[in-house]
């Protein structure tokens, strides 16, 4: 009683393939992202991006001494991460159940459109990572050490580089098994644009 609603919002996309050809149709359920307040519904909603820097010496060290590369994307990212507070929102459009207005949905996981939704999947994922054995970089939030692995997090997109292989299967099998949901790349050909060519 007494919270403010927020709207939904439906985000209807078609992927294609560099020749035009469509592949996928993507429907996405969103919260309306300019109704919660600062200072009233979060405080912080800016999550660390990673320094082109950092990409560019992974890329090079993983080249100059041979490393094994592994390219981890997961999978509806934002939603998989727990909401701590209470967000309440209007049905979505579609959804037919009693009077307009009568009933409303509680959030229980992050939703894409909330201010804060990059944050609170970057600290799920930093959690699961440290939980692992792995510590942040003092100079780049996004990169984590480990002594025998090396990730680099963009938002949903993640590098690991390692000596040898079975340390990043390993990691991808843990990370399946603290229930974050993933799919293995395999080695790194191409992130965030960049095409990798091994010569």
């Amino acid at each position: 009683s007494g919270s403010k609603t927020i709207l939904s919002v439906w985000a209807f996309k078609r992927k294609r393939h560099p020749d035009g050809q469509v592949y996928k149709h993507n429907a996405r359920l969103n919260a309306h992202g300019g109704m919660p307040r600062w200072g009233v519904d979060y405080w912080e909603p800016y999550a660390p991006v990673v320094n082109w820097i950092s990409i560019r010496l992974l890329l090079i060290l993983t080249v100059v001494h041979k490393l094994e590369t592994k390219s981890i994307d997961f999978v509806l990212a934002f939603p998989q991460a727990d909401l701590k507070r209470n967000v309440f929102m209007e049905l979505p459009y579609g959804v037919r159940y009693g009077k307009r207005g009568e009933y409303v949905l509680r959030l229980k996981k992050n939703l894409y459109g909330l201010a804060d939704a990059s944050l609170n999947w970057f600290k799920q994922l930093t959690e699961g990572l440290e939980a692992e054995g792995f510590v942040k970089s003092e100079v780049d939030q996004c990169v984590f050490i480990r002594k025998d692995c090396v990730i680099l997090v963009y938002v949903d997109d993640m590098i690991a580089i390692s000596r040898k292989s079975q340390v990043l299967d390993k990691l991808v099998e843990n990370l399946k098994n603290k229930n974050y949901i993933l799919t293995d790349e395999g080695s790194l050909t191409k992130y965030l644009g960049v095409d990798v060519k091994y010569k």
